[in-house]
């Protein structure tokens, strides 16, 4: 079900979605296609930080490839024409990322300690509560982004629970999770509303948010702020870390790198209009 509501929202005639300074483009139907074979990105195509990501996850699968052509990396029997091909970009990604070694011994592993604190920092994690309802949906009169301000600051005045609000939306809509999501780690570089979570404290509210065909409002239960990690702390971890926070930034930076030299830029407008409400037919 939760494919099919995403399929019906991308429906239409294809937009081009992404562009790159060769002239080539992703468009919507290389999205679907895309999303049709990665079951695991499935899910991400119901709000437009989702598509978003995915689409930078297809662009650098294709400027690998592209890279990979440069180079003369040679490709699997019967795969040369395939655009997005995630085997053959993750073996030249492979080659363009930097070897990462570990510290050689206490002295070097405190020099990296002081040197890239960065590696060594713990980011904010909030157990949170949501709410989600579709868009469209109408609620005692009022479309769900409205309903949901008007319910916020009810709740906000103590009249009601957000579990109370919680089990109202439960009974219009299931096909997400309403409620208690657990433990998030706020931090992603490309999803906003994370970002958004981030800065906000314990106990509060945040929202109403509209993205895509979802209305979202979300409690921040517990909260537990990020922070630097002491030495004593992680001494026996510095070359473990060391070599996995190598990793992390080849890996941005290989994208980094790549997405200029190609040009990659998303339209973004254009990603948002995936999720416009077609006028009903007459």
């Amino acid at each position: 079900m939760c494919v099919a509501a995403a399929t019906a929202s991308l429906a239409g005639a294809s937009e081009t979605l992404v562009r790159l300074s060769n002239g080539e483009t992703i468009s919507q139907d290389d999205f679907s296609a895309y999303v049709e074979k990665r079951i695991d990105l499935r899910a991400s195509s119901r709000n437009v930080w989702g598509v978003q990501t995915v689409l930078r996850e297809m662009a650098t699968v294709r400027v690998l490839s592209l890279e990979g052509a440069r180079i003369g990396e040679p490709r699997q029997e019967g795969r040369e024409e395939q655009r997005f091909d995630d085997v053959y970009a993750h073996a030249v990604h492979t080659k363009l990322l930097p070897v990462c070694a570990p510290p050689a011994d206490e002295k070097a592993s405190r020099q990296y300690f002081s040197d890239n604190p960065q590696a060594f920092r713990v980011p904010p994690m909030a157990r949170l509560s949501r709410v989600i309802l579709p868009a469209s949906e109408i609620l005692e009169g009022e479309p769900a982004a409205a309903w949901l301000m008007k319910e916020a600051e009810i709740v906000a005045s103590g009249k009601k629970s957000f579990d109370d609000l919680v089990k109202q939306a439960e009974a219009v809509y299931r096909l997400d999770t309403q409620g208690d999501l657990g433990w998030i780690t706020l931090f992603d570089e490309d999803a906003s509303v994370l970002r958004v979570l981030a800065t906000a404290k314990q106990g509060e509210m945040v929202g109403p948010l509209r993205e895509g065909d979802f209305a979202y409002l979300f409690k921040v239960n517990e909260k537990r702020e990020g922070r630097q990690l002491a030495w004593e702390e992680v001494a026996v971890s510095v070359p473990a870390r060391a070599v996995s926070f190598c990793r992390q930034e080849g890996a941005k930076k290989v994208r980094s790198d790549l997405f200029a030299k190609y040009g990659v830029e998303l339209d973004n407008a254009a990603i948002r209009s995936l999720f416009l409400k077609q006028p009903p037919a007459k």
